[in-house]
């Protein structure tokens, strides 16, 4: 009994540790990532904008265009948000849901008109 306690230790204690120095609101963020990056292409593709100027485009070009856009979104959305308000989108699916929406609307204003220079 004791041995499977000293080991049960043994595999917990690192995976502790190696949690405890992790930047929590780093490890919120890459969470948040992707589906920031999911809602700003379905507000791209909603936007009247978007569909005007993505007209003269071919697909590869959209796609490209779409990529740049919204991996600067993902990159900079999340900067303007309290730890309180990413400790409770990380328990609460509306809050959740909330901050990506607000998040990408605060950046890809701005993340538009850098990859479209």
């Amino acid at each position: 009994m004791r041995f499977l306690t000293t080991l049960t230790l043994l595999a917990v204690v690192p995976i502790t540790v190696a949690c405890a120095d992790s930047d929590p609101h780093a490890m919120r963020q890459k969470l948040l990532k992707p589906l920031i990056e999911q809602q700003c292409q379905s507000e791209l593709k909603s936007s009247k904008i978007w569909q005007a100027a993505s007209i003269f485009w071919s697909d590869s070009q959209q796609q490209h265009a779409q990529q740049k856009i919204c991996g600067c979104v993902s990159d900079s959305a999340l900067k303007d948000i309290s730890n309180k308000d990413l400790v409770m989108a990380s328990v609460n699916e509306e809050t959740k849901n909330k901050v990506i929406h607000q998040a990408v609307l605060n950046s890809i204003k701005g993340c538009v008109k850098e990859v479209l220079k």
